[in-house]
């Protein structure tokens, strides 16, 4: 019994050995099989939303919008002069959970970025060669140097011959690099720079203005018609702007022409900031904004539509013009505080039918008509006069 006891206990436990492997067996691939389908799973898994979201925000040009803008200060009351606005679209939102203590003044940037604004120069109107006219190389509005038509001269009333400040500067930063003129339209140079020029349209006198600054080059425009664009246009079209500033200057232009047709006549037309036309010695027309007026004697007190910048035109007095007869015409433009400048001169023929607001554009030959401002939309037809030979 004793060796039939022993043998039944080794039986027993050679069972539960085996038994007991084929458990841990057991328990071994449940727990493989377990850290597979885990594995599987979290490779499977969709990615953690990032912790940070970023919504651009938007930076948004707009083109001069004058209510009114005004190469002055609008209508040059003592309201500021217009200028290229840049705005900002107010951002959605900035979800992120990181904490910074850096911040961005977007104001101050968006100002060095209107401060520092390159605009290209426009192809507008101008001047036309001997040959013909490119509608590609018609300079900036000013005109160009060669061709015939209004022969132009610019001066500086900022400065003296040699490049001393006048009393129609404010002072010696009058002549840096100010794009606007803070002051205008009530400071002292102000009234003085009005003073000269009224003087001036009352019988242009050139040597009143043998005390500026005048540019070296002439040149040659078909028609006086400006785009709204920078004051700085101008004296870089007679290649000065290293010498003359954006503001308080003025162009005459000279030219001996012929109407095409005897009947009455009468011009019509835009100034940001200055323009009077004399035609056989007498004023005929003063376009300057109001409030800045060198001859409103000159004008016919009648609605005539509106203009560019929201502005309205100014008509002259009809004026009586015979085919065939040469007569002498000046036309004077200029800016004031800097700025934007715009200038247009259309004339229009009594017993002719126009639209108000819309009159052809006074030409001394057949020359392309340019956008003169986003606001202002008309036929571009035109009324051509010759030029004396």
């Amino acid at each position: 019994m004793h060796s039939n006891g022993h043998m039944s206990r080794k039986d027993v436990w050679r069972e539960r050995m085996l038994r007991s492997s084929y458990f841990f067996g057991a328990v071994v691939f449940h727990l493989l099989l377990f850290f597979f389908l885990a594995a599987l799973v979290v490779l499977k898994s969709p990615p953690p939303p990032p912790a940070d979201e970023f919504r651009p925000f938007m930076v948004k040009l707009t083109p001069p919008t004058v209510s009114p803008p005004v190469g002055s200060a609008a209508v040059n009351a003592p309201q500021p002069k217009p200028q290229l606005v840049m705005t900002t679209a107010t951002p959605p939102s900035l979800i992120t959970t990181i904490h910074s203590t850096f911040a961005v003044d977007v104001a101050n940037v968006m100002a060095r970025m209107n401060s520092e604004i390159d605009l290209p120069l426009p192809r507008g109107s101008g001047a036309a060669s001997s040959s013909g006219h490119d509608s590609g190389d018609l300079g900036n509005g000013y005109g160009t140097g060669n061709g015939d038509g209004f022969v132009g001269t610019l001066y500086d009333l900022k400065q003296t011959p040699d490049h001393k400040p006048t009393d129609i500067a404010e002072n010696d930063q009058e002549l840096g690099d100010a794009f606007v003129d803070p002051n205008w339209p009530g400071s002292m140079a102000t009234q003085q720079g009005l003073k000269l020029l009224r003087s001036f349209v009352s019988n242009w006198d050139m040597s009143l203005l043998d005390d500026y600054f005048k540019a070296p080059n002439t040149l040659s425009a078909v028609q006086i018609c400006v785009p709204l664009t920078p004051s700085v246009n101008a004296p870089q079209a007679f290649q000065v702007e290293g010498t003359v500033r954006a503001r308080r200057w003025i162009v005459i232009y000279n030219a001996k022409v012929i109407a095409p047709v005897t009947g009455r006549f009468r011009f019509v037309g835009f100034a940001d900031d200055f323009m009077v036309v004399r035609v056989d010695g007498q004023n005929v027309l003063d376009a300057s904004l109001r409030g800045e007026e060198l001859d409103p004697n000159a004008n016919t007190d009648e609605d005539v539509g509106m203009g560019p910048e929201h502005q309205p035109l100014h008509c002259g007095k009809w004026i009586q013009l015979d085919a065939g007869v040469s007569l002498n015409m000046q036309v004077l433009i200029g800016e004031g505080p800097g700025g934007l400048s715009c200038f247009l001169l259309m004339i229009q023929q009594e017993g002719v039918a126009t639209v108000k607001g819309d009159y052809p554009v006074f030409q001394l030959q057949d020359a392309p008509v340019p956008e003169i401002s986003p606001d202002f939309t008309f036929s571009k037809t035109k009324t051509i006069f010759h030029m004396f030979p």
